[in-house]
């Protein structure tokens, strides 16, 4: 039997947008994986889907921002349940608690493509069918725009979600094995930097920003000086503002890194110009830097001044970055908290 689960969530959510209610994302401990979801609907990565409002914010101010008709998704884990009142009129969707980190990415980006779907099928969402652009039918192409029969939709929807996980899973396998000499060496370098007292800084853009502040949080978690140069909003936005895009990760490792410190890049191009400037920075030939990218790798793992290249082979988004969270946690799960403090 199909488990049409998730596509009925996505379906139940496609409704709420087209109803003009928005979707409030909160993950206690792990902020991360809020902003990534947020991110997903807002500023979508494949060209010519619809944005939708999507606002991720810290659990305690739920009920600040939540209004009625909202969907409220909350990404609990069995370290952070969620135990907190749910405002009045707001669909609640719990999930996370059972799943690893990985998959939890994995599973909202389905969801994203999935909701994608349901907005293509007026019938089924009381909305319209989305206007100009590229059709997201080449996510899905059984599916027609005018789709009535809800069950069918749904059955077919849970297909795809399974034909996704599956590749998923074989795209993890595959780039684990691949870069299973580069992961060791990476890690190995991290507890060098770290048993000296150095620190280690990632960066990233959108999603890539979300997989940079992950793998700060675990290393925090393991007591190592870490920082995501992508979580100040004043700082990325001044720079931004004052300097350009562009300098917005290079001036910051100017001020903030020292020789012999580790610097981690993400990204699911590897072309984006704000990191390749970084490289270009006269201090980044004293910096280890470790580049984790998709499409092959493009610029960034090509250029001369990275020392450790972690490559996803794929030139999809959202399946690198289900990648890319496989390499954060096979990093961390060799980097045992002894090895760390060592």
């Amino acid at each position: 039997m199909t488990d049409t689960g998730l596509p009925a969530t996505a379906l139940a959510l496609a409704r709420v947008f087209s109803a003009g209610g928005r979707l409030i994302v909160s993950a206690e401990g792990r902020p991360d994986h809020a902003r990534h979801v947020a991110v997903e609907f807002v500023h979508p990565a494949i060209t010519g889907a619809r944005s939708l409002p999507s606002i991720a914010v810290a659990p305690e101010d739920i009920h600040h921002v939540v209004r009625p008709h909202d969907a409220l998704l909350v990404l609990e884990s069995a370290e952070w349940p969620f135990e907190r009142p749910v405002p009045e009129n707001a669909q609640l969707l719990i999930v996370g608690r059972q799943q690893t980190e990985p998959e939890l990415v994995r599973w909202y980006h389905v969801l994203w493509e999935l909701v994608q779907i349901g907005l293509e099928h007026p019938g089924l969402t009381g909305g319209a069918a989305s206007l100009g652009g590229d059709s997201t039918n080449f996510l899905y192409p059984f599916l027609d725009a005018t789709e009535d029969d809800e069950p069918a939709l749904l059955a077919s929807m849970a297909e795809s979600a399974v034909s996704k996980q599956a590749e998923s899973n074989e795209l993890a396998t595959q780039t684990l094995a691949a870069n299973a000499a580069a992961i060791e060496a990476v890690v190995a370098q991290i507890r060098s930097c770290l048993s000296s007292g150095r620190s280690i800084f990632v960066i990233g853009n959108g999603g890539s920003a979300c997989d940079a502040g992950r793998l700060a949080r675990l290393l925090q978690g393991s007591g190592a000086q870490t920082r995501s140069l992508a979580d100040d909003p004043a700082i990325l936005t001044a720079l931004a503002n004052d300097l350009g895009v562009d300098k917005i990760f290079s001036r910051q490792v100017e001020a903030s890194a020292r020789p012999g410190d580790v610097l981690v890049i993400f990204s699911t191009s590897g072309a984006s110009r704000n990191l390749l400037s970084v490289l270009d920075l006269s201090l980044a030939s004293e910096l280890i830097i470790v580049a984790c990218a998709g499409y092959g790798g493009g610029p960034l793992v090509a250029h001369h001044q990275v020392d450790h290249k972690l490559v996803v082979d794929s030139p999809s988004v959202h399946r690198v970055q289900e990648a890319q969270g496989f390499l954060i946690d096979e990093i961390c799960t060799q980097l045992a908290p002894s090895a760390v403090h060592a």
